[in-house]
C-alpha cells in the first residue's frame, strides 16, 4: 500500500512538472516561466521587456511586449505611445512598429523603449486600437502577429 502511494505521488509530480514545463509563457508579470517587466528611463522613456521560456514563440513575445506597452499607456491615461527598438533609435527619433525580439539564454525575449503622448505624433500607436486588436492574442495560446 505504501509503495502504491509513493508511485501515485511520483506520477502526479511528473504530470505537474510536465504541464508547467511544457507550456509557453502566458501573458503575466515576470515569474518563473517568464513575463513582463517595466522599468523607468532613461529620460522620458520607459522600457518594456517580455521574456519567455524555452517553449515560447518569439512572435508571441513581441505581441505581448506591444500589448504591455499599450497597457502602460492606458494606465498613464495616454492615448498614444511610440516604440523604439533601441536607445539609438529613440535618440534619433526612429520609431519602430514592433518591439525588438531576440533570445537570451536560448529563450525568446522582446523589448522596446516607449514614450507616451497625449496627441498623435509621427510613428505613434493608438493605445485603444492596440488593446483592442491584440486582446484575444494575449488570452489565447495561439500566436498572433502584426
Amino acid at each position: 500500500m505504501h509503495d502504491n502511494m509513493r508511485w501515485i505521488r511520483a506520477a502526479l509530480a511528473a504530470l505537474l512538472l510536465g504541464a508547467l514545463g511544457g507550456c509557453g509563457t502566458q501573458y503575466q508579470s515576470v515569474g518563473i516561466t517568464g513575463g513582463h517587466r517595466d522599468s523607468i528611463g532613461p529620460g522620458h522613456l520607459e522600457r518594456i521587456d517580455f521574456s519567455g521560456n524555452g517553449y515560447s514563440e518569439p512572435g508571441k513575445m513581441k505581441v505581448f511586449a506591444l500589448y504591455r506597452a499599450a497597457e502602460a499607456a492606458q494606465a498613464k491615461k495616454k492615448p498614444f505611445f511610440v516604440l523604439y527598438d533601441s536607445l539609438l533609435g529613440a535618440a534619433q527619433n526612429r520609431p519602430s512598429e514592433m518591439p525588438r525580439v531576440g533570445t537570451l539564454g536560448g529563450k525568446p525575449w522582446a523589448y522596446a523603449f516607449v514614450k507616451f503622448h497625449d496627441e498623435k505624433v509621427a510613428g505613434a500607436n493608438d493605445t485603444a486600437e492596440v488593446l483592442k486588436l491584440y486582446a484575444d492574442a494575449v488570452k489565447s495560446p495561439a500566436v498572433s502577429q502584426k
